[in-house]
């Protein structure tokens, strides 16, 4: 059976997402999420030109000596023009007052007696000024559809009087494992393995802004899995965990195929992750990883995250940096790579050491990891020094 290049499996994937719908949250719950339209700005801001520090508001080609007519609290409205010989306490934040054209900084400034200032030095004019419109202006574009709103993102919609905005609808991700020698976790049985990887797939997937549906572990029989898959096929995508090899006991393509999903491809050329799955049935996308932990963790990384990304309209994340190997690394061509390690800059450049265990059924392989190496299907032997591909992981923070 030929296996399928990581590439190839990607983009077979990404061509057949397309975004949910979208749904109205309330801002802060958009954070992290693609806004579906564009928004333009509906108040100009800051409104007015306004003092940028405490100080007094002058006219710059006045004299140094200025008599203080009126003082200008933030929220508070100018009450008189700034004339010739004339000055106004002012503020940070509030409305500069007419004929005024600087602030100068109460520290440049020697308060006399009688109410009057003399100023230290000459000021230019704009000095210490926001003018109005300086942050946006009516009618601009404030964001652009398919902008993942940061958290100051979210301060700009909020300064434009907005509490709620339309964002894709986050995907609903149900999660099967399987396996008769399991065990839940908090129920530890004799003879039994924790299952970890419903747990961990699920905090990833809600990491990715989906929301898990945990639809329990079906026995390794084929009817159980097909239960528990037809209740994840409503949703928006159905992961399987194990079972996808070629085992007596491993039934997931029969009961995925006999629940009518169509199975795009079974097995990619990589290491660790080589029996990944992926197929739909209608609009549900099926992804089938591999029951070891840390391949589970890898595909996931490489393939289910870049998907429910895409599903919310974001783009499909992880995107590679260029990098320096630390030690060698020993490989035989044939099978892409993908190597869990640590980062470090060096001389401006990113170095990365693998971690000492690279067994795929090893968490303690995965947890101190920040980023996998990448090194193509290929290369052999590599060596300390070489240039190589780094993909920062979620999980890794």
């Amino acid at each position: 059976m030929t296996l399928l290049p990581v590439d190839e499996a990607r983009s077979r994937i990404l061509d057949l997402v397309r975004p949910l719908e979208a749904e109205e949250v309330e801002i802060d719950e958009a954070l992290g999420r693609a806004i579906v339209a564009p928004i333009t700005v509906q108040r100009t801001l800051p409104p007015w030109d306004n003092s940028a520090m405490d100080g007094y508001a002058v006219r710059a080609a006045d004299a140094l000596r200025l008599a203080v007519t009126q003082k200008i609290f933030a929220g508070d409205q100018p009450t008189q023009e700034v004339t010739g010989g004339t000055c106004a306490r002012i503020m940070t934040g509030a409305p500069l007052p007419p004929g005024a054209d600087a602030v100068v900084m109460q520290e440049k400034v020697k308060v006399l007696e009688g109410g009057s200032i003399e100023l230290q030095e000459p000021v230019k004019r704009g000095a210490n000024v926001r003018r109005r419109g300086e942050d946006v202006r009516e009618g601009e574009l404030l964001f652009a559809a398919g902008r993942e709103l940061s958290l100051s993102d979210a301060g700009a919609l909020w300064g434009q009087g907005l509490s709620r905005v339309s964002v894709g609808r986050r995907p609903r991700v149900a999660v099967v494992s399987s396996g008769d020698e399991l065990c839940d976790v908090g129920a530890v049985e004799a003879g039994k393995i924790v299952d970890t990887n419903t747990p961990v797939i699920a905090a990833a997937v809600k990491r990715a802004g989906g929301i898990p549906l945990r639809l329990g572990r079906a026995a390794d029989t084929l009817e159980s899995l097909k239960q528990h898959f037809a209740r994840g096929l409503d949703a928006d995508v159905l992961i399987t965990l194990a079972g996808a090899s070629v085992g007596e006991r491993d039934f997931t393509r029969q009961a995925l195929i006999e629940l009518g999903v169509d199975i795009d491809f079974w097995k990619v050329a990589m290491k660790p992750g080589k029996p990944l799955a992926f197929g739909r049935k209608g609009s549900t996308l099926v992804f089938g990883l591999p029951g070891n932990p840390v391949s589970a963790m890898v595909t996931f990384e490489l393939f289910v995250r870049p998907a429910l990304r895409a599903l919310q309209g974001l783009a499909p994340l992880p995107v590679s940096l260029p990098g320096r190997l630390a030690v060698d690394v020993p490989k035989q061509p044939g099978l892409r790579l993908f190597v869990r390690a640590t980062t470090e800059v060096r001389d401006g450049a990113l170095w990365a050491r693998p971690l000492g265990s690279q067994s795929s059924g090893a968490l303690s392989s995965a947890s101190g990891a920040t980023c996998l190496i990448d090194l193509p299907a290929t290369s052999s032997d590599v060596k300390s020094g070489s240039e190589i591909s780094i993909f920062p992981v979620s999980w890794g923070g």
